[in-house]
């Protein structure tokens, strides 16, 4: 293959890599490896740590059932690969190299799937290393009519491979950073509390599930423009937001966090909103035009999703009647409201929360609520039921 076409192989691998490349992926990868290299057949594979199967990635040429035969049974069989030496792996290889023909013929990898499947595929050009905790295996089949490959075609896949190997590991970083990134937002939705992240411009590139429910909500007290900007509906509340924004994120001043509270139009308590200053923490990360400051916000108003009576139950070892009557308290009811609603005497309630106290190793019923308001809690959506 002229270099030209070499290079042009190459710059598609590492496009690909990046979320570019072919249309049609590692399909139009491999098609152009085989061309380089005069095959008929091609495979790209993982294989993770024995006994597990290979992944196919892509295939040349290969019918669909013969594919699933190798994943299936004849990967243990390929002598290809098994005859591998020490000093091959992890580099390109070259049947004609190290196997005889007389050692194909009489090989059931070849007698059994190559021969009667792919053509009488008979001479492999290869390559393998590891990615990861797997190792990839790329494989070049031509018939035995063909003949073995030539110095030169030996040459072009020994120049390529150390770019697909670096392509492949670039990918699968990529693809590591995505997944983390899409584990950590699943994360910050299931939290209870509102998380946001802003741009001195008031634009928002983040806000988790409950920040959006608790501020963009049909009748809530934010609006967010077709630009991405938030703004409070009420207009002083507003004016406050802005200015604390302002403080978090003008450069040459001191940067520093700034709270509020922002009523609601269901005539609930207000919510909570925090402002500080927002720094991404590694510094190998693209660059964000501008400073950044997070939003935090909490709703006084909203029930955990999960059941505080099971929660303090399994912490603190309640009864269910002790445990009720602390996700009353916790609701903000009073002593003598509890006991009201639980149609008992006051002074069951009373004996009651000095269990709480002595469980939980608090002193006063100022403490008891800390604590059990400081729980650990997620987002409850909107079908909340209360306590």
């Amino acid at each position: 293959m002229p270099d030209d076409h070499l290079h042009a192989l190459i710059g598609d691998l590492y496009d690909l890599a990046i979320g570019g490349g072919p249309e049609r992926g590692w399909q139009a990868i491999l098609e152009s490896l085989a061309a380089m290299v005069g095959a008929q057949n091609a495979a790209l594979h993982r294989q993770g740590p024995p006994p597990a199967r290979p992944s196919i990635l892509a295939t040349l040429n290969i019918p669909p059932e013969t594919a699933r035969a190798y994943r299936e049974y004849y990967f243990n069989r390929d002598i290809f690969l098994l005859r591998l030496r020490s000093g091959q792996r992890g580099n390109t290889f070259f049947s004609q190299t190290y196997l005889t023909d007389t050692e194909v013929e009489g090989s059931e990898f070849y007698n059994d799937l190559l021969r009667p499947s792919m053509g009488n595929a008979f001479y492999l050009a290869g390559g393998q290393a590891p990615i990861g905790e797997q190792t990839l295996v790329l494989g070049l089949h031509r018939p035995r009519e063909m003949g073995p490959y030539t110095p030169d075609q030996m040459a072009s896949l020994q120049c390529l491979w150390p770019h697909l190997m670096r392509a492949m590991k670039v990918e699968e970083q990529l693809l590591s950073s995505r997944t983390l990134g899409q584990i950590g937002y699943a994360a910050l939705d299931e939290l209870a509390g509102g998380v946001a992240i802003l741009r001195a411009d008031r634009r928002c590139i983040f806000m988790n599930r409950a920040a959006r429910r608790m501020l963009l909500r049909r009748g809530g007290p934010m609006v967010q423009s077709s630009g991405g900007r938030l703004r409070l509906l009420q207009p002083s509340a507003d004016a406050l937001f802005a200015t604390l924004l302002a403080q978090a994120t003008t450069p040459g001043q001191t940067h520093r966090a700034g709270s509020m509270r922002c009523a609601t139009a269901d005539g609930g308590l207000a919510l909570a909103m925090m402002m500080v200053p927002f720094q991404l923490p590694m510094p190998d990360l693209p660059p964000v035009p501008g400073p950044l400051a997070m939003l935090l916000v909490s709703d006084p108003n909203a029930a955990p999703a999960i059941s505080l009576v099971d929660q303090v139950m399994a912490m603190f070892g309640f009864t269910r009647a002790e445990a009720e009557v602390a996700a009353n308290l916790a609701t903000g009811l009073s002593v003598e409201d509890v006991a009201m609603t639980r149609g008992v005497r006051l002074t069951t309630i009373r004996s009651q929360v000095q269990s709480l106290l002595a469980k939980t190793g608090t002193n006063r019923q100022g403490e008891l609520l800390r604590l059990l308001l400081a729980l650990p809690r997620i987002d409850c959506g909107d079908d909340a039921e209360g306590f």
